[in-house]
């Protein structure tokens, strides 16, 4: 619960972010701002974002090994590596920034500071949940989120536009100061490093290739269009996004409680929580996204106005292959708990998928411009959660056949809700009545394994391993 808390606030201050500029300054600002902001983000990829996973992964490890010093040693040595590759990686953005999206220098140098911001919020996150302390970090995030809209209120109101990133890199930056972990005077069993360093680069080729894919979207959509149609897409990417972080919750959560019990060589926990896992997202994801795409006209309408109506066919494809992205959370996070070799699998099949949305959108781009790039996007994501989900089935041998079908038919029925709202452009009441039918029968549908779900009681965990820091005791 207090996991999904730090999650919205996070996603709805993201969001708000979008839409408050797209009201007040308009489609081409937006698109310049939100390829600011998934420029920082993608880069960050490059190494910070895979280190926080390494801590998560390894803390939560050792935890379950009962060595709550080498847990501490370990969160140290990788913040350490984190600062030092993220300084570069911040000046980079700001040379691409100014190079290639044509923004002036105060905004280039707050995408830089943004990339910053974001790695140290990424790593230190790693740390709290691996760490066991999501009430903590779930506080810290709602502090920030909040600092942040305060201050882009500000930056609004005083019309400094060029500072508009500055409230975002300074809420996460303030969440990395805080809860940064205490140093350590242990020293990082060698016989460890491997094994993290090798985890962190199979991290950094799938994070790349899977986070990096939605992010390299925006940028494709602000060269596949004009400015005003790459705002169109950033539209409606800020509403589909926000949802992710539901994903990266669940997934941070999962994760080190998987973590664990494969110190404990607990295979038989590990295989529950998959099927558990899964059998919810199934149960969840196509009514969240489900139910916001058939309304999406009105969503649009209603959040950014008419003059973003072109957004309107945008958000129904960017809602379902961000739904695609959340199906697999449960089997990513097993097979990367096995170990390398598992690893490496996720890695591979995400960087395949990126090389296909490349080629999609070199395809679709010039035909069909920014709807060409969601189109690309959906396909590869559907294409790389498939075969992540197909893996791990055959692996632990799930009973997973009346799940995929009913996932299939909410997937039909999607499309024929969807393509029906686009082609007869029915009034936006149609859309609200459509959404909730949707949702209804698929409660139906899902009812008894619903009751499953709900009977089901997750074990209890008593945080322990990596201490706070100094500024926050």
């Amino acid at each position: 619960m207090y996991g999904l808390l730090g999650s919205f606030s996070q996603g709805l201050t993201r969001f708000l972010y979008s839409v408050l500029i797209g009201r007040f300054l308009g489609a081409a600002d937006l698109a310049n701002i939100n390829s600011a902001i998934s420029l920082a983000l993608f880069l960050s990829l490059l190494w910070p974002t895979s280190a926080g996973q390494a801590a998560t992964r390894f803390v939560a490890q050792l935890r379950g090994e009962q060595r709550p010093d080498q847990a501490q040693a370990v969160a140290n040595h990788l913040g350490v590596r984190m600062l030092g590759v993220s300084v570069p990686l911040a000046a980079l953005s700001v040379g691409i920034s100014i190079t290639v999206l044509h923004l002036d220098v105060a905004t280039a140098s707050c995408a830089g500071l943004l990339l910053l911001g974001y790695a140290g919020w990424s790593f230190t996150r790693g740390v709290q949940y691996g760490a066991g302390q999501i009430v903590r970090s779930a506080l810290w995030d709602v502090a920030g989120s909040l600092a942040a809209l305060v201050m882009l209120a500000a930056v609004l109101i005083a019309g400094l536009q060029p500072f508009l990133l500055l409230p975002l890199a300074l809420s996460y930056g303030l969440y990395a100061v805080v809860c940064w972990p205490a140093p350590s005077t242990a020293v990082v069993d060698t016989a460890l490093l491997s094994s993290i360093n090798a985890f962190v680069r199979y991290g950094v080729l799938g994070t790349l290739s899977s986070a990096g894919m939605l992010q390299l979207s925006m940028l494709a959509a602000n060269m596949a269009g004009t400015g005003v149609q790459a705002g169109m897409y950033a539209a409606a990417l800020s509403l589909a996004t926000p949802a992710t972080m539901l994903a990266r919750t669940g997934s941070q959560v999962l994760f080190p409680a998987m973590a664990e019990a494969g110190g404990r060589n607990d295979a038989q926990t590990m295989r529950h929580q998959t099927d558990a896992v899964t059998r919810a997202l199934v149960v969840a994801m196509p009514a969240v996204f489900g139910g916001l795409a058939l309304a999406s006209p009105l969503l649009i309408d209603v959040l950014y106005g008419q003059r973003f109506a072109g957004a309107q066919d945008i958000l129904p494809v960017l809602l379902i292959a961000v739904m695609f992205t959340t199906i697999p959370v449960a089997a990513v996070n097993r097979l990367n708990a096995t170990g390398i070799r598992g690893a490496r699998f996720v890695s591979i099949v995400a960087a395949c998928g990126l090389l296909v949305a490349f080629a999609l959108w070199l395809v679709f781009g010039p035909v069909a411009g920014v709807l060409g790039v969601a189109l690309g996007y959906l396909v590869a994501t559907s294409a790389t959660s498939l075969v992540m989900v197909i893996r791990c089935w055959r692996m632990e041998h799930h009973q997973w056949t009346g799940v995929v079908l009913r996932f299939t038919v909410s997937l039909l029925l999607l499309a024929s809700g969807v393509i029906f709202t686009n082609v007869a452009d029915p009034p936006h009441w149609v859309g609200i009545v459509l959404s909730v039918s949707f949702v209804g029968v698929w409660t139906l549908v899902n009812f008894r394994e619903i009751r499953t779900l709900r009977a089901a009681r997750p074990r209890p965990t008593t945080p322990t391993g990596v201490q706070r820091s100094a500024a926050s005791r």
